[in-house]
């Protein structure tokens, strides 16, 4: 029987439907050679999906040869990650229209699991009864899996393989909504490592990017599955709790995160750790959407930080304004550093038994434009959030070397000239070049300067403290460790230490001798000091009381209003003049 060319079966393709009624002999050659040599996998089944045949490229993409295959259902290709519909989907429209066209999940015959874009024909007899479905697939692995890639680089973190910051976001939204419709509530978690800087500089970049990926280990280790933990940047990473009943969960939440954070990490054979602080912004009472939450809990977090680190702070209302102040504050700075308003004062030290004036302290000052004194403890830190410390302490040791030269030339005695360096600076590497650009620029020997250190930045990284004191020390720079007492120095690092004096917090003097407590530890510091060969020096000295029981106690150097204030360079050079001593004080 021979089709009539402009009759059409129900569905799909007709087998007779071709010219002249029949292939001939060479269209038939024609039509195997296609499918023989097609770079697409062919596979043709009954209509019970039984194979009947496939050709070379469907051996070369599944690893199954044709007499493996024959007679098998096709659903023995299929990885069961297809959406449980997809079949019914696929036989609605082959039944409807003769053709499916869509993305499959196939199984090679080694058990990979592989994409695939395939097509499938319904073929009907001339009564328009199903005889054969015809399939043609792509293996698109490679296309999948390169937009899967890029699709993980937009929205995953590279080292920790964390949610970064646009994802972060996005899923943050999500809960946000499923808070509001059951009028439940979220508490979003900002998390900055505190000592994380260290790491780097001390062991390098691989071993801080593997603390990195602990650090997201160890968070996941104690958040439940529907919570999220990103890397958003640098050493801050952020925690999404959502479901919670009341700020009780959250800070029971932060205490174990706080934890675990601390915990020893092994890096290149020693122990290392880190700390970390989070600042807590819930919803809905610290903010309705994605923005105020992200910008509350950054400013909470900033909040934990000033407290001292290696804790937690819930949003407040009043932190919008302190943080807007340090922003307007860091404006300033810049200005003032341009507009030359820092000076500098000095604040006598006297030796406590033979009273003679050992040293004075550089102590920095800033006038603003409204004539109005702003106070270093304010300042300073604002300096370090902001980049400007460096520069700010360049300009001082110059300056201040400067001063003691000029002295030095004048033939007035004033002992060592002492300085303060910051944290940030002491952790730079380029310190001892600045320090000895400083005396160069001045001309001022470089045992007539002493550096002052706080003790918590040695203790934070002691094996790089110990190498740029070192380094310090070999230019004939004295060294003192500052605010001694606040943090956890063992004997063992001050032994290794090159100082030359310790320099008792004043937190501890301010109650002496009536405070038991406070007594027993200054005495206790001076002991260890003296048993180290190293000099000890109090400061904050006010009382006649607190100077008679420092003298019973042995100490070797005091300064504080008792005996000094801070005053200007040409204040100095009149007490310099007359050699003051601590009777005259």
């Amino acid at each position: 029987m021979i089709a009539d060319p402009n009759e059409k079966p129900r569905n799909g393709i007709g087998v007779d439907d071709l010219p002249d009624g029949k292939p001939s002999a060479r269209e038939l050659l024609l039509a195997a050679s296609v499918f023989h040599h097609s770079p697409q996998g062919i596979m043709i089944t009954d209509a019970e999906r039984r194979i009947r045949m496939v050709n070379a490229a469907f051996t070369q993409i599944t690893g199954w040869r044709e007499a493996e295959v024959l007679g098998r259902r096709d659903a023995m290709l299929s990885a069961g990650r297809d959406d449980p519909g997809l079949g019914k989907q696929m036989q609605s429209a082959l039944d409807a229209d003769g053709i499916w066209v869509g993305e499959l999940w196939s199984r090679r015959r080694d058990g990979e699991v592989f994409p695939e874009n395939r097509t499938v024909v319904a073929v009907h007899d001339e009564a328009g009864h199903l005889q054969h479905y015809f399939s043609m697939f792509t293996d698109i692995s490679a296309e999948k899996f390169a937009a899967e890639r890029i699709h993980r680089l937009a929205h995953f973190d590279a080292t920790t393989e964390l949610p970064n910051r646009v994802l972060l976001q996005d899923r943050l939204l999500h809960t946000i909504n499923q808070a509001a419709r059951v009028n439940g509530k979220l508490a979003l978690l900002f998390l900055d490592l505190d000592g994380f800087k260290l790491i780097n500089d001390t062991y390098g970049h691989s071993a801080g990017d593997e603390v990195l990926r602990l650090v997201g280990k160890r968070l996941l280790s104690r958040l439940r599955k529907a919570d999220i933990v990103a890397r958003i940047g640098g050493d801050e990473f952020a925690v999404v709790l959502s479901d919670v009943a009341q700020d009780s969960d959250v800070q029971i939440t932060c205490d174990q995160l706080l934890q675990v954070i601390t915990e020893p990490y092994e890096l290149s054979g020693n122990l290392s750790s880190v700390t970390t602080s989070v600042g807590i912004a819930m919803f809905p009472d610290d903010g309705r959407d994605v923005p105020t939450l992200l910008k509350h809990a950054d400013a909470a977090m900033y909040q934990a930080k000033e407290a001292g680190k290696n804790r937690y702070a819930f949003y407040e209302p009043e932190m919008n304004r302190r943080a807007e102040a340090r922003l307007a504050l860091s404006r300033k700075l810049r200005g003032a550093l341009e507009k030359n308003q820092f000076s500098l004062c000095y604040q006598p030290q006297f030796d406590l038994s033979s009273g003679r004036l050992v040293g004075v302290e550089a102590l920095l000052r800033w006038e603003d434009d409204d004539g109005e004194q702003v106070p270093p403890s304010l300042f300073i830190p604002v300096a370090e959030e902001c980049g400007l410390i460096m520069a700010l302490g360049a300009w001082v040791l110059n300056e201040a070397c400067r001063q003691a030269q000029q002295w030095c030339e004048q033939g007035l005695a004033f002992g060592r000239l002492s300085v303060n360096v910051s944290g940030r600076q002491f952790q730079d590497e380029g310190l001892a070049d600045t320090v000895a650009a400083a005396l160069a620029a001045s001309g001022l020997a470089s045992d007539r300067l002493e550096l002052e250190i706080t003790e918590s930045w040695v203790m934070e990284g002691p094996y790089r403290a110990e190498n740029q004191m070192h380094r310090l020390n070999e230019m004939g720079v004295t060294l003192v460790i500052d605010d001694f007492g606040l943090a956890n120095s063992s004997m063992a690092y001050l032994k290794r230490f090159p100082v030359q004096k310790l320099k008792i917090d004043n937190s501890f003097i301010r109650d002496i001798p009536a405070d038991t407590d406070d007594s027993a530890i200054v005495s206790a510091i001076i002991a260890m000091g003296h048993s180290l060969g190293l000099r000890v020096l109090a400061e904050g000295v006010e009382t006649a009381e607190q100077s008679a029981f420092l003298r019973a106690t042995g100490c070797d150097e005091v300064q504080g209003y008792l005996f000094g204030r801070p005053v200007r360079h040409d204040e100095m050079n009149v007490l310099l003049l007359y050699s003051p001593t601590l009777s005259s004080s």
